[in-house]
């Protein structure tokens, strides 16, 4: 459970809406096109009411709508799965975070995905919160436009669409301007392990010589920690592939930097060969978007 699904319809392609800090992305793959198109829609002084209004009205009447909110706009909690059936769960999930979000009860929208236990552990639960009003809001924009929304996704959730993973774990490292390091491990397609490193939310305006001057140290200490706990803790194999995703700059010189480190195993996140179609893309600037598509098709097919 990864979105919330809205009505069906017989459409002519896909577009993705991505809202970011400063813009939002629109992705679009019309079904008689081989290649998308990539649009970039600045947010001027926090209005991103008034940008979405500009960059809908680009978007085919004919295609499917998805959008990505961003961590501004929801909220990750994990908790211990209480022993109750599917239907119990959502009923008691309000109530269950209502001490640990700022969104009253009333206004609470969630949903939540199953994280693996080590054997002798209690199931743990990923639970995605949002405020009610704030996506009504969104929605009301996009029925003004008449469009067809088919799904509201996180940007946490969907890293897993872009590679192939063999049965060892890999570990993602992500970052976009203004927001701390999401470090994930996935393993067989699936999402073990997620956390923000707190502290390295610019790491994208760091020169060589500033990330050599301690941050570089830190974010390794960091990111060697998290590789210590899914050994110890959680019982996973030990990570062999570590892929970076780093938006706002080309961070090439990241991977030499963890190469003299020991890390030999660092490179920069290629996307899987089902996803060639995105070649022509900046995968750094739009890997949520191209991930959103690969996670419509999987739904299309359901």
């Amino acid at each position: 459970m990864q979105h919330i699904r809205f009505g069906q319809s017989n459409c002519a392609g896909f577009a993705v809406l991505h809202i970011r800090q400063h813009t939002i992305d629109l992705l679009l793959l019309p079904d008689d096109s081989i290649e998308p198109t990539a649009i970039v829609q600045p947010i001027a002084q926090g209005n991103w009411q008034y940008a979405l209004e500009q960059v809908l009205s680009k978007v085919s009447k004919t295609m499917t709508l998805t959008i990505i909110i961003p961590p501004a706009m929801y909220q990750i909690i994990q908790l211990e799965k209480p022993a109750l059936s599917e239907q119990e769960l959502v009923a008691a999930l309000p109530w269950q975070v209502k001490d640990l979000t700022d969104i009253a009860v009333e206004d609470l929208v969630l949903d939540y995905i199953d994280l693996p236990a080590a054997p002798g552990q209690l199931l743990k639960i990923n639970v995605v919160v949002a405020a009610k009003t704030q996506l009504q809001q969104l929605i009301a924009i996009i029925n003004q436009q008449k469009l067809i929304l088919k799904q509201i996704l996180v940007e946490e959730w969907l890293i897993h669409e872009l590679l192939e993973y063999a049965d060892h774990a890999a570990l993602v490292l992500m970052h976009q301007p203004e927001q701390d390091v999401l470090l994930q491990v996935i393993r067989q397609g699936q999402l073990q392990f997620s956390r923000r490193l707190r502290g390295f939310n610019r790491l994208h305006q760091y020169n060589t010589s500033e990330l050599e001057q301690g941050v570089f140290d830190n974010l390794l200490l960091e990111i060697q920690r998290s590789m210590d706990y899914i050994e110890s803790q959680l019982k996973l194999p030990p990570v062999r592939s570590i892929y970076l995703l780093c938006s706002g700059h080309e961070r090439t010189d990241l991977v030499p930097l963890f190469h003299r480190a020991g890390f030999k195993q660092v490179q920069a996140l290629q996307l899987k060969p089902a996803l060639n179609w995105a070649a022509t893309l900046d995968t750094n600037e739009f890997w949520p978007a191209i991930a959103a598509v690969a996670s419509t098709n999987e739904v299309a097919a359901t």
